[in-house]
């Protein structure tokens, strides 16, 4: 069911211009298949991606949802979630979907130490190749977050590092039609890579809208996949 909007106000939201740089700079300088922020804008797909879980409630509600719309998406999962659900990790490949992962037990960065990153990394890749028979080469690290001295270590455990760049915060958002409604003030382009959580009941309540507004644009969903087979010198 779509959802009515809303003309409240939205949460305010904060970035560290430095770090903006820096990813913008190393999505130019790198091939997606080791880093990638969004999708070639040349694409009229775009991409849905779901960190934070498994959450044992909300994620099948979820998974039930982008059936319905026909949607394929990336979920981060966090490793110690994905050891308490591995039925819903299973699920989630089983459906068609793409399984990253967001760490093992998402800690802080700034507290947690480059060799510190580099065991969460290797926690989660052993913990989802045991429920999934298979290596996951995806990682989206906590919050986004990155220090020079963790590209190397990612690298060389052959994962590519997924970011965004659209991101609604829909945790922070007071409802699913404020959400809904971010979305509609902010149109999607080409090569979008989208940012929501399956730790929130916000966006599997918003989606089948915000799936309306992506088709009426003109656009689809596509895979990651797809992206990250782009060399380096095509169009970004």
């Amino acid at each position: 069911m779509a959802l009515s909007t809303s003309s409240s106000c939205q949460p305010q939201e904060r970035s560290n211009p430095i770090r903006q740089l820096a990813r913008r700079a190393l999505a130019i300088a790198l091939p997606r298949a080791l880093y990638i922020t969004h999708g070639p804008r040349s694409s009229r797909c775009v991409c849905v991606t779901f960190d934070d879980g498994p959450h044992p409630e909300l994620t099948p509600r979820l998974l039930d949802v982008l059936a319905k719309e026909e949607i394929k998406a990336v979920f981060f999962v966090v490793g110690q979630r994905a050891e308490k659900h591995p039925e819903i990790v299973r699920r989630i490949e089983a459906e068609g979907h793409v399984v990253g992962h967001h760490s093992n037990s998402h800690p802080d960065p700034v507290y947690t130490s480059t060799l510190g990153m580099h065991r969460e990394v290797r926690a989660a890749s052993r913990v989802l190749r045991e429920i999934l028979g298979h290596p996951v080469r995806l990682y989206r690290p906590p919050h986004g977050k990155l220090r020079p001295a963790d590209l190397p270590l990612i690298w060389s455990l052959q994962q590519t590092i997924v970011l965004w760049n659209v991101d609604p915060k829909d945790f922070a958002q007071p409802s699913a039609v404020h959400l809904a409604d971010w979305f509609a003030s902010r149109p999607l382009r080409g090569g979008d890579l989208i940012l929501l959580h399956d730790s929130s009941p916000h966006a599997l309540v918003a989606l089948p809208t915000i799936a309306a507004g992506v088709r009426r644009a003109g656009l689809h969903f596509g895979s990651l996949e797809q992206w990250t087979r782009w060399l380096p010198m095509g169009p970004r």
